[in-house]
């Protein structure tokens, strides 16, 4: 019995571990926001990963991803995770 509630705590816990983000929500014509956060790639690496996220987005819509703003709050790994809010534009193609 021990050994499952061993195996359903590490799972959650990978689980919780892993980056996420909130949906991109539209804050103006063309204009998003997105905020996103990771356990495990530092502070560094989530604010990569919410670019990343936000250049996705906007080829999604056939556009380009222009940053207008970002703001980070530095975490403790494993502890806090870092977080990363990115104000981008996703402009018509050049």
């Amino acid at each position: 019995m021990k050994t499952r509630h061993v195996h359903v705590l590490a799972i959650t816990l990978l689980l919780g571990g892993c980056a996420s983000s909130q949906p991109v929500t539209q804050i103006d014509k063309d204009t998003y926001l997105l905020v996103a956060s990771s356990r495990w790639h530092g502070n560094d690496g989530v604010a990569i990963q919410g670019l990343q996220q936000a250049d996705d987005w906007c080829r999604k819509l056939g556009r380009r991803m222009r940053v207008i703003g970002s703001e980070r709050s530095e975490g403790v790994i494993g502890v806090m995770p870092p977080k990363v809010m990115v104000s981008f534009k996703c402009d018509a193609p050049a």
